[in-house]
């Protein structure tokens, strides 16, 4: 009876944690961490010692584990510092600073009796995510009208969000077919959600002697360019894995299918409009409006086959691991498909492409990404864990996102490096994991999101209206620091 109680309130919680989140940053595919041993030797644990996270990086290794197990893995803090150089002109800086404390991994290992050599797992978790946000305004006084006598008021404005996040919940079951090969499945539902603001606007307005004027004589300038998405995917994927054992060396392969949607979809709005704006001969030009809205468009968030070997060299008192894993490229694809009707456009005087104005289109490269890490016995009932690992980018940041036909969603995605240390306690029945990561990015000499110095009223060939031209003077940098703290309950091992 206690017994039957004890896995219904494991359950329970299991699925209390489903909706668990990370905060990492989309457009790479190693941002994962999981809080587990796994995660503290940096993932690389492919051909072994990926634990109760085995689900996740080679399902094979379930098998490895013969005893029932219930694990949360929590991430006690992490914090993001990011810091943008002359991202929107005139050399000013913008920095961006969050701090985030939730859970992240849950999992639930079974060892049926009557099923020989044979484990299931149960798990969920988030995948990848990403939270951010830019807000910035500009102000100054400049001649940037010429129709108008003196100088005007000129606003540039510029807001950026984007929340992504991918829940994942899956089962696997592996098979340990003899003391050196082991083979498992494991499957996976996946459910990514994205909300998305991207907007731009730029104004400028007549004044006399530093104060408004009268309302008679009032002229005002605009543009805006505002895009916004919401909207999610839904769809499978499995992954196969197969591990060998070599004495002390052990081998792993984990190959990836490619993820296989059947639902999703977006409600997305866009829309760009000028008014008062005079051309370079110092003409006015008709006022501009492109506006579109649909709900219900089909989206397909998609990611590739990947396929990841591993080695393990297991020793007395300390261990080495290294893991490699190469993901396809994806060709460019809709990401969110447009429907009739068409966007309303009157006096395009930019001269954009309005046909599909709502498709928004993807593509991923290849990325092949490394991991090694080691472990060490202090005593039987401690280990120190560290390792290093590679996050490349798939989607390199090219530049804002408000000029580009197709449409593509912007996000600030570089090459990332994380470093990790921490140790792991045994008491009784619990292994207790303790650790930081520390995670870097840096990027120069990329293209502005916009220029709000030194703007011009109207430039027919860079498509730009109230702006500056953009040049590749800005500067990236990322930095993060996160706690990890997780929990494994050996249900069925001896606490001897």
């Amino acid at each position: 009876m206690v017994q039957s109680l004890s896995y219904k309130l494991l359950i329970s919680i299991f699925l209390l944690f489903f909706s668990t989140s990370l905060f990492a940053q989309t457009g790479r595919y190693w941002s994962n961490s999981f809080n587990t041993d796994a995660s503290l030797l940096s993932g690389a644990v492919v051909g072994g010692g990926s634990g109760i996270a085995s689900i996740f990086y080679n399902p094979s290794q379930i098998a490895d584990i013969d005893y029932k197990t219930f694990s949360i893995s929590a991430n006690i803090f992490s914090t993001y510092i990011f810091r943008y150089d002359d991202a929107l002109g005139g050399g000013d800086s913008y920095s961006d600073w969050d701090f985030k404390v939730q859970p992240r991994f849950v999992a639930f290992l079974l060892r049926p009796r009557n099923w020989d050599k044979t484990s299931i797992e149960l798990a969920s978790f988030t995948r990848d995510n990403i939270s951010s946000e830019i807000r910035s305004r500009t102000a100054q006084q400049l001649d940037i009208i010429k129709s108008l006598p003196g100088i005007e008021e000129y606003i540039g404005d510029f807001y950026y969000r984007m929340e992504y996040e991918d829940y994942w919940i899956g089962i696997g079951m592996a098979k340990k077919y003899s003391d050196k090969f082991s083979f498992g499945v494991s499957a996976f539902h996946s459910y990514a959600v994205i909300n998305y603001d991207y907007n731009l606007e730029t104004k400028a307005y007549n004044i006399e002697k530093g104060a408004a004027i009268d309302i008679e004589d009032f002229y005002i300038a605009n543009f805006a360019n505002v895009q916004n998405i919401k909207g999610y995917t839904s769809r499978f994927l499995l992954k196969i894995g197969f591990k060998y054992t070599l004495n002390d060396l052990h081998l792993g392969l984990n190959i990836t299918t490619p993820t296989m949607a059947y639902a999703g979809t977006s409600k997305v709005y866009r829309e760009v409009s000028v008014q008062n704006v005079n051309n370079v001969d110092d003409q006015p030009l008709p006022n501009m409006l492109a506006t579109e809205q649909q709900e219900e468009l089909e989206t397909r968030f998609k990611e590739p086959f990947s396929v990841a070997f591993g080695a393990t060299y297991f020793r007395k008192k300390s261990s080495l691991y290294f893991t490699v894993e190469y993901f396809a490229p994806i060709k460019r694809y809709n990401l969110i498909t447009d429907m009739p009707p068409e966007a309303f456009v009157t006096n395009n005087i930019i001269g954009f492409k309005t046909e599909n104005w709502l498709n928004y289109k993807a593509q991923h490269r290849n990325v092949t990404n490394v991991a090694v890490g080691m472990r060490g016995n202090v005593n039987q009932n401690i280990e120190l864990i560290g390792g290093f690992r590679t996050d490349f980018t798939y989607t390199p940041y090219t530049g804002g996102g408000d000029n580009k036909f197709p449409s593509e969603i912007t996000t600030f995605s570089l090459n990332q490096y994380h470093f990790t240390g921490g140790a792991q306690f045994k008491i009784f029945k619990t292994d207790i994991i303790a650790g930081l990561q520390y995670s870097l990015s840096r990027g120069k000499n990329l293209k502005q999101v916009a220029n709000f110095s030194n703007p011009v009223e109207f430039s027919p060939e860079d498509r730009i209206v109230l702006q500056g031209r953009r040049d590749h003077s800005m500067g990236i940098r990322e930095n993060t620091l996160s706690l990890f703290l997780g929990f494994t309950y050996n249900i069925g091992q001896s606490s001897e």
